[in-house]
């Protein structure tokens, strides 16, 4: 008989001191492979591996892409790259960023209920926004078990409150009560008939993970909508899968409805500046042309003048915009 033996982790916010109380609670001759995704800076020197390794005895480390998955060890994610699973390996890929991170955890959740289906569980801890949501739904939707860690209990609450509130979850515990939990899980027998059909939705986002995917293929996922990739500009593709919406665009950057806020957030920010600058160097350019006008000039000093003015005043309602001074 078959047993769960895939574990895939996702956390943000908090995530450190949860998969250290959660690693040092798994038991020497744990049967599962485990996968873990922390949100990580591009900078981050990486050491998330060897923290863990200090709290259990299971063999912990950051694979090279194509690593052999084997059980009793834990994988974890490095910094500026996505972990995937495909049947017997790991995959190691920077492909582009999802819910404005990379590594993100959708693309190992999807990517783990596609290689192994029901043998997979998924676990959300604590984090901000909603990444992890989408990826669940796929663990679930392939015959897998869905665990989030209670909001309650976690310093950060959005992610599982997320996850739990678009997803039919097996299990909400605390993270004390979590080890436990699977290592009874891990333990437990698959049926035979517990296996029901991979969506070739999941497949193909997989691909996009992977950096596989191509602009027909899009149809497969959604339909075009009215916005445009905060990130790349393109066009953004709406994805709903049983009542489940995110984004995702041809060059592969994926978006769950609080992550594509977020980082429209930061593209409003960014054009504000832009704005701001210019505005700020034509007024300095009118004045400077104003104070060395010539008789036949096109304008008047006072012309020169009068327009920089009108552009501090545009300055003043920019700088206003980006310091949160509505008044």
């Amino acid at each position: 008989m078959a047993h769960r033996d895939i574990i895939a982790i996702g956390a943000s916010n908090g995530g450190i001191e949860a998969l250290k109380e959660l690693a040092s609670a798994l038991p020497h001759e744990f049967p599962a492979s485990v996968f873990v995704v922390q949100h990580l800076g591009p900078g981050s020197p990486g050491l998330l591996g060897q923290i863990l390794a200090r709290e259990t005895s299971l063999p912990t480390f950051a694979p090279q892409d194509g690593a052999t998955i084997e059980p009793g060890r834990i994988y974890v994610a490095p910094p500026d790259r996505h972990m995937l699973l495909e049947r017997g390996r790991v995959r190691i890929v920077r492909g582009p960023k999802e819910n404005r991170h990379r590594p993100a955890i959708d693309p190992l959740f999807r990517s783990a209920a596609w290689a192994y289906g029901p043998r997979v569980i998924g676990v959300v801890l604590t984090g901000e926004l909603d990444d992890g949501t989408a990826g669940l739904w796929a663990i679930k939707t392939c015959g897998g078990v869905s665990v989030v860690q209670d909001p309650d209990d976690a310093i950060a609450q959005s992610m599982p409150r997320n996850a739990l509130a678009h997803n039919d979850v097996d299990y909400c515990v605390a993270l004390a009560d979590l080890g436990t939990l699977l290592t009874r899980l891990v333990a437990e027998e698959l049926p035979v008939d517990e296996a029901p059909g991979v969506p070739d939705t999941v497949r193909t986002e997989v691909d996009f993970a992977a950096m596989n995917g191509r602009m027909e293929d899009m149809g497969k996922l959604g339909t075009v909508s009215s916005f445009t990739c905060p990130t790349c500009r393109g066009a953004l593709w709406e994805l709903t899968s049983e009542g489940l919406l995110h984004y995702r665009c041809h060059t592969g950057h994926a978006f769950a409805p609080e992550s594509l806020v977020a980082e429209q957030s930061v593209a409003m920010e960014n054009a504000l500046y832009s704005a701001l600058r210019v505005v700020e160097e034509k007024s300095a350019v009118l004045r400077r042309l104003g104070a060395g006008a010539l008789p036949n000039a096109s304008f008047s000093l006072r012309e020169y003048q009068d327009r920089a003015t009108d552009l501090d005043a545009t300055a003043k309602v920019l700088r206003g915009l980006l310091s949160g001074d509505r008044s």
